[in-house]
């Protein structure tokens, strides 16, 4: 494993996410040990496929999740705790795309919008992703349960990115990212 030296402190230069149960409540503590499990067995490759699909890399490389009942949420990285473990895979891979926009200086003006253009471009190569990491019907599970949410800017943004072929959507991120990444 390599490392690199920031303030005295030696660092893993891949990225590493510690997960921690919101209490002792043995539900959370489980939820953050199959977290844990699924990082640990697939972190390689969903790195892999985040910097292949965006063309962009992680400046962050320790994440502290914990792991609760409630929305997920990115920053701070809150996991939900009930999802079946496919899911927990899944908005893994959906959080941490939202963290890699904030780590490369990603910005949207519109503040009525920005929930539904942060999914937008996130959705343009999540989908992707999750297709290459678990599989076409996983992929489209995840999205229909992302649209079940009941907030319609989810639905908004999967038919959006959705209307575009694989190749359009790749096109699409890079577009989207020459507009929305400002400079460190």
């Amino acid at each position: 494993m390599s490392y690199f030296q920031r303030n005295g402190l030696y660092l893993y230069l891949m990225l590493q996410i510690n997960f921690y149960p919101e209490s002792d409540k043995i539900f959370f503590i489980k939820a953050a040990n199959e977290y844990s499990e699924i990082w640990k067995k697939d972190r390689q490759k969903i790195i892999k496929l985040i910097e292949k699909y965006s063309q962009l890399t992680f400046k962050t490389k320790v994440i502290n999740a914990v792991t609760f009942e409630g929305i997920s949420y990115s920053t701070p990285m809150r996991l939900k705790s009930s999802y079946s473990s496919d899911q927990k895979e899944t908005t893994l891979v959906h959080e941490l795309l939202h963290r890699l926009l904030v780590d490369n200086n990603f910005w949207f003006d519109k503040k009525d919008t920005f929930h539904e253009d942060i999914h937008k471009i996130i959705d343009l190569i999540l989908y992707d992703i999750w297709v290459e990491l678990l599989g076409k019907d996983l992929a489209n599970k995840s999205k229909d349960i992302e649209i079940g949410y009941g907030d319609p800017t989810y639905k908004k943004a999967w038919d959006w990115a959705l209307s575009f072929s694989k190749k359009q959507r790749a096109l699409k991120f890079q577009e989207m990212t020459k507009r929305h990444q400002r400079g460190e």
